[in-house]
């Protein structure tokens, strides 16, 4: 059975030697409050949130404390395999969870909370983030001031993404720690990625193409395989042996050919017939650059083209949108890092000529 959390375990929980990590980061800097655009609760009503937490969060039990200044804020987000939430509360907060459907990632930008999964308490606070399982119950308690980002990881899709990568169908169970060392690279690596996710999501006026979604969905599937313990860990870090060095030209004209398609690992290791870890290996080797690198460059190419074309119909912001880049500023550095200038001085120099 699982241990009911108090208020009290957020003051009784120690946290982890090490150094702090999230608040440098721009999920928890700037004044930003993140995936604002996507607000699902901002009350000053305890009862508020009560009902909303057991209509949309699955809570059974939310109790507060110290809450006669009571303010609440809770965005969310919801994807095709992942959703990205952000939570505050100005006071002490202890909330019981149904089973979800989805695993679970707590990451303190700031202050202090405990998780609880089957008994047992994870700190969540600058130091570590918190997994719970999916289909278990689950309790939280968080300290007054608490702000936290929550990710939500489909876990069919990631069992998915974790066969493609390691060329091994897992057991829907393959043992996820309910810690993750936030100082660790690949837990780093993870917050910066859901970092640049969360500022698009919080600035982009339009729709991203599809294409962008999938493969940053696909991406933070991977990075969390890669942050978290399980008993695959091992297979994605330890080398296994190389394909064949043909391989990489056969996969470059699948590239080729379905550049404007989400190029996911799924994909590529349904294309070769191997682990997306051993295509990611041979490109290094061979190429020096991943898969994923190539089809940017490929893409970058096509803009290009488009730039040149002559079309007045043609304008930076639709070449990026048409080339699957979700950011036109980053286009932008990347095209001037590709062909030595900016993408307007391509099309003025287009329109003289």
């Amino acid at each position: 059975m699982n241990r009911l959390l108090t208020a009290a375990d957020i003051v009784s929980a120690s946290p982890k030697p090490g150094p702090a990590t999230t608040g440098t980061l721009g999920l928890a800097s700037g004044g930003v409050e993140p995936l604002h655009r996507h607000a699902l609760l901002r009350t000053s009503n305890a009862d508020v949130l009560r009902d909303l937490a057991g209509r949309r969060l699955g809570a059974e039990r939310v109790d507060f404390r110290n809450a006669e200044r009571f303010e609440a804020v809770v965005n969310l987000i919801e994807l095709e395999t992942i959703g990205l939430a952000y939570g505050t509360t100005t006071c002490d907060m202890v909330s019981d969870h149904r089973p979800a459907d989805f695993i679970r990632v707590q990451m303190a930008l700031k202050g202090r909370a405990v998780s609880c999964v089957g008994g047992e308490a994870t700190d969540v606070n600058e130091h570590q983030f918190a997994v719970a399982a999916a289909g278990i119950p689950w309790q939280m308690a968080c300290q007054g001031g608490h702000q936290r980002l929550t990710l939500r990881l489909d876990p069919q899709a990631l069992r998915r993404r974790l066969t493609a990568l390691v060329g091994v169908q897992p057991r829907a169970d393959f043992a996820i720690d309910p810690a993750i060392p936030a100082a660790e690279p690949q837990a780093r690596s993870l917050l910066r990625l859901l970092d640049f996710l969360a500022t698009q999501l919080n600035t982009q006026d339009s729709a991203f193409p599809a294409a962008v979604y999938r493969e940053l969905e696909d991406a933070v599937h991977v990075a969390f395989l890669c942050a978290s313990r399980h008993r695959f860990h091992d297979m994605l870090v330890d080398p296994a042996p190389l394909p064949e060095f043909g391989l990489v030209k056969r996969l470059e004209d699948y590239i080729e050919a379905h550049w404007r398609e989400p190029i996911t690992i799924e994909r590529l290791a349904r294309e070769a017939g191997v682990s997306a870890r051993s295509i990611f290996r041979l490109f290094e080797r061979v190429r020096g650059y991943s898969p994923i690198a190539f089809a940017k460059s490929v893409r970058l190419r096509r803009a290009h083209e488009m730039l040149r074309s002559g079309d007045p119909a043609v304008t930076v912001a639709t070449a990026a949108a048409a080339c699957n880049f979700a950011n036109a500023g980053h286009f932008a550095r990347y095209y001037r890092a590709t062909f030595g200038e900016l993408p307007s001085t391509t099309i003025a120099r287009a329109a003289r000529s």
